[in-house]
């Protein structure tokens, strides 16, 4: 049986779609009642969900312009995944004996989901199965603080994907192929190949998703 949304939800996944494909950019005026009218709810559920956006980081309250959707700078974009490159390489390497044999079936079911959603044009769920291969490898750390400050920076990147990677963007293909590769790196006891290669997965996804910055 087909889920029935809430309205807010309806919203909420109305507003991500059209963000997806491009039809709303960064930067845009986000007025509930033409977002309303075309979703066909009332005003209040397209105000929860722009909420629940604001505490996703994808849309900023403005005093006196109200919902804009945020528009990071390309310094904004590069540092984040200095960031994560570091984090992650850093976790990698502090949690390699870690890595379980359930964990490892885990990573590879997200490598098949993200190569599933791109066939299908799934943009937003293709995204979030990339980022959560990232977050299932940095568990192995078993460093909470460290943990937090990479899901900080993965929800960041979600963010910028969605709003600047472009639908079915031919170059991200590649992605499960490469995430793949580490986790074989991770089997064959590769540790510092593997380290290496996940720092330089994540810097050069910075250019290969988001290509116009």
């Amino acid at each position: 049986m087909k889920e029935t949304l809430s309205p807010a939800l309806q919203a909420y996944h109305g507003m991500m779609q059209l963000i997806a494909e491009g039809e709303l950019k960064p930067g845009d005026k986000l007025p509930t009642v033409p977002l309303a009218q075309r979703f066909g709810v009332s005003r209040t559920p397209v105000t929860e969900a722009l909420k629940r956006m604001e505490g996703e980081g994808i849309v900023t309250f403005i005093l006196g312009s109200g919902a804009r959707l945020i528009d990071p700078t390309a310094k904004e974009i590069h540092d984040t995944y200095f960031v994560r490159a570091f984090l992650e390489s850093l976790a990698l390497d502090s949690g390699f004996e870690r890595v379980t044999r359930p964990m490892v079936i885990r990573l590879e079911t997200y490598v098949e989901m993200e190569r599933e959603y791109f066939n299908t044009g799934e943009k937003i769920n293709c995204i979030q199965a990339g980022l959560d291969f990232h977050r299932e490898l940095a568990k192995a750390s078993g460093n909470d603080r460290l943990i937090s400050y990479i899901n900080n920076s993965l929800t960041a990147c979600f963010v910028y994907l969605v709003l600047l990677e472009p639908a079915r963007h031919g170059l991200a293909a590649q992605h499960p192929g490469q995430h793949h590769r580490l986790v074989e790196l991770v089997t064959e006891g590769k540790r510092e190949e593997a380290v290496s290669f996940l720092r330089r997965h994540v810097m050069e996804s910075c250019t290969i998703n988001i290509p116009n910055i």
